[in-house]
């Protein structure tokens, strides 16, 4: 193993740094996105001096030469960072507070690297003398680059004024039509109109109890965002395989009984149709993952590489409860509590829509109305906190058999933060798992301001 002298550092860069902040306490405030501490320091004297620093700051005294050393004084370090000349000596040789944000930027980014190198090495030598499943090591090492990643994203403060240029492009730009949709079309327009579309960063949860056609209707989207966008849509399903998937789509696409197709009872114009469909889908840059095992970093990583690759529409993961945490050994609440901010950050750097699938509670059945809300979600009080759209799928025929809408899906928006709730009505066509939109004058829909 490497010795820690191996590790890189930038002792320069740390030396100024501490310099320029005793010769302009008041520069520290520039450099606080990067949540620099003592422990990103490699050399351990200079890294008490910091938090001596940043100690003074906290409690809004002033920093130069003298306080700092009285800080050091009163917490029994002064002899251990050198005494008063080694102090005096970071003081003298102090460059241009200009530049202040960069040897910080340096000193992080040699600590993260540092990290990175540690991880690595701590990591080969658990595999080497590592005798549990492999499966459970996979985890250990996923869980420790996730935290990795996660530490490293930077809380920069970001001006009013540059924020307001990027709005004033987009109220510019004349590609879209007026009263056209910003984000993603789901294809269903009444649902557009509640949605303004799927926007890039939010994450969507799409929840029902089991048979009601959430798998469905998130393939429907799927391939109604590919269609409006030709961008790619990444489909990550822990439940059915991947051609079951696809077969769902071609039976959707074909508008051919599925089970005709399990049972190749085909009528005359249903190869036909499904020959055009084979054509048609083939065309679309659709990428299932069907591994039962996925973590986020897997999805986050399999992303990036098809956003960097050709651009990245929508991701689509069924279901969530069914994914894997990085740290098993957390109460399963929270570990859905880890797993919706982990997907809801994902969205953000991916900045495209994350739709992800989610079950219900059973108590639902128990009531009258068993129309879902989001008291409803199965496990965890935080997907609702941490998505911007809740919808949920509910089919009156699946509980009462004489209902007086069969064949129709009511798809109920119980939260939104970019718009308006309510319900919309569309037609379930269960012959090939489908929703289609209503004829105009059918939706009756209710909606409600946010």
């Amino acid at each position: 193993m490497a010795q820690v002298k191996d590790l890189p550092h930038d002792l320069l860069a740390e030396k100024t740094l501490l310099g320029c902040l005793m010769v302009d306490g008041r520069s520290y405030d520039q450099m606080s996105d990067l949540k620099l501490g003592g422990k990103d320091f490699y050399h351990p004297q200079f890294g008490l001096i910091f938090d001596a620093i940043t100690n003074l700051t906290q409690a809004n005294n002033p920093i130069d030469y003298i306080t700092v050393c009285g800080k050091l004084t009163e917490r029994g370090l002064l002899e251990k960072v050198g005494g008063q000349s080694a102090v005096l000596e970071i003081v003298e040789e102090q460059a241009s507070t200009a530049n202040i944000y960069h040897y910080a930027k340096i000193v992080k980014d040699k600590s993260s690297l540092r990290e990175i190198v540690r991880t690595a090495f701590r990591v080969a030598d658990m595999g080497m003398e590592y005798t549990g499943k492999t499966e459970d090591f996979f985890q250990e090492v996923e869980s420790s680059f996730f935290k990795l990643t996660n530490d490293a994203k930077s809380g920069a403060m970001v001006q009013l004024n540059n924020c307001l240029m990027e709005n004033l492009k987009e109220l510019e730009d004349t590609s879209r039509k007026a009263g056209e949709i910003q984000g993603l079309s789901s294809g269903y327009p009444e649902l557009d109109k509640l949605l303004l579309g799927m926007q890039p960063g939010q994450l969507i949860i799409l929840a029902a109890r089991p048979a009601m056609g959430k798998t469905s209707l998130a393939l429907n989207m799927a391939i109604n965002g590919c269609e409006q966008s030709k961008l790619p849509v990444a489909i990550f399903s822990l439940e059915m395989l991947s051609n079951e998937l696809s077969m769902r789509l071609l039976s959707g696409k074909a508008k051919v009984d599925s089970k005709r197709i399990r049972t190749k009872n085909f009528f005359d114009q249903d190869l036909r149709s499904l020959g055009k469909a084979v054509h048609e889908l083939s065309t679309f840059p659709i990428f299932i993952n069907d591994s039962g095992e996925s973590t986020i970093l897997d999805i986050q990583s399999q992303c990036r590489k098809i956003k960097t690759d050709q651009g990245l529409g929508l991701v689509i993961i069924d279901y969530l409860q069914l994914m894997s945490s990085p740290d098993k050994r957390l109460p399963r609440e929270q570990q859905i509590s880890e797993m919706s901010r982990g997907l809801k950050n994902m969205a953000k750097d991916l900045q495209c829509p994350v739709v992800a699938l989610s079950q219900l509670n059973r108590g639902v059945e128990a009531r009258p109305n068993k129309r879902p809300s989001t008291a409803d979600l199965r496990e965890s009080g935080a997907i609702e906190q941490d998505a911007d759209v809740v919808m949920f799928v509910y089919r009156d025929e699946v509980y009462n058999p004489d209902t007086k809408e069969p064949g129709i899906a009511e798809i109920i928006v119980g939260k939104n933060r970019a718009g308006e709730t309510g319900t919309v009505k569309l037609a379930w066509v269960g012959a090939y798992t489908s929703f289609e939109n209503l004829a105009p004058g059918h939706y009756a829909h209710e909606t409600s301001a946010h």
